[in-house]
């Protein structure tokens, strides 16, 4: 990069309209230096290079030759190709993979994450690799201080909130994190539904505020149906009903947003299908079971991501539930059998 240095700086003056002496009196040296370094005769010291870039008002790598343009499209190009390796799950070649991208961008905080993420991974394994998940331990804390963008930190914080809870089983650590995210009543959405009646949002913006607080009830309720509620069998009768409220709700509101964003509550929708299962399941309906199971697949397909070629996590997340005892009553049955062979084939 330092052999185009002086053809730089011979470009970016003469664009500029500026003599070499006008440019060597403004950083301190003589006119000859200058005629030097354009000439390729010699090459301007390091303590000069931020002199230079402030003169001509670019960056050190932009006057060292290094094209911007190039560089933002490698990271692009990477975010691609983490989106996808998150979509299919790891390996060592995807582990390999990131580690690469960290060692090319050490201070981008994104693919940091991402390696993080891939190293809390191990968690899930069947003897985690101790290392791997104190070195993500330590990656997110880190990202956490340094960090000026407060939804990624939190993202951060709920990282690192896993790992303690699912990990360590620590769940002091995990009050501890835990204990750095904000209250509901503190978020951005909050506030200015509050304050401002959302006169002040874009459509975009109040649809995406509208599906986040959906998103997040219906899982507090889901979980307060499920498990707060009194789970005597006759309340399940009253505890569908919730349920079934709940999914209505959200074909309602998927109606109100564009198609694109409405696919957020798949997700959702798909949960409560399943959770509704298993209790029709317990009280022996098996052809409500099947309905069930049925649409929380039409859900998880809708859910999908566009490439049919890349691996559900939704679904691999629910296939293990499909081998549990209770599902025994509908298992020989050529519905159930089609609803987790279809899982099986877009899982990852």
């Amino acid at each position: 990069m330092m052999i185009t240095i002086g053809e730089n700086i011979k470009k970016l003056r003469n664009q500029k309209s500026v003599t070499q002496e006008k440019l060597a009196e403004s950083i301190g040296v003589t006119a000859q230096a200058i005629s030097r370094w354009e000439s390729g005769t010699g090459y301007p010291a390091i303590e000069y290079l931020p002199e230079l870039a402030g003169f001509f008002g670019i960056s050190v790598d932009e006057l060292l030759g290094v094209k911007l343009s190039e560089r933002e499209a490698r990271r692009e190009e990477i975010y691609s190709t983490i989106s996808h390796i998150e979509e299919c799950g790891y390996n060592p070649t995807a582990f390999n993979l990131l580690r690469e991208y960290h060692a090319e961008f050490p201070s981008d905080m994104k693919i940091r994450l991402a390696l993080a993420r891939a190293l809390c991974s191990e968690m899930w394994e069947e003897t985690p690799d101790q290392a791997s998940l104190r070195e993500a331990e330590k990656m997110l804390r880190d990202m956490i201080k340094q960090s000026d963008d407060y939804d990624f930190r939190f993202t951060c914080v709920k990282e690192l909130a896993v790992l303690y809870k699912e990990a360590w089983k620590d769940e002091q650590g995990y009050d501890e994190v835990v204990s750095m995210l904000p209250s509901l009543d503190s978020c951005r959405e909050i506030f200015i539904t509050d304050c401002f009646n959302g006169t002040i949002q874009k459509k975009e913006e109040i649809e995406d505020c509208i599906l986040s607080l959906i998103r997040h009830t219906v899982n507090v309720l889901r979980d307060y149906v499920a498990f707060t509620l009194p789970n005597e069998q006759e309340n399940w009768d009253t505890k569908l009903s919730y349920f079934k409220c709940m999914v209505e709700f959200c074909e309602k509101v998927s109606g109100m947003v564009e198609p694109d964003k409405a696919a957020a509550l798949e997700g959702p929708m798909a949960m409560l299908y399943r959770y509704m299962a298993t209790y029709y399941v317990a009280m022996n309906k098996k052809e409500e079971t099947l309905d069930c199971l049925e649409k929380m697949l039409q859900h998880v397909e809708k859910g999908r991501c566009a490439d049919p070629s890349v691996p559900h996590n939704l679904a691999w997340y629910y296939l293990p539930y499909l081998d549990q005892e209770r599902y025994d009553p509908v298992r020989k049955s050529k519905r159930f059998k089609a609803v987790k062979e279809k899982l099986a084939s877009i899982a990852k």
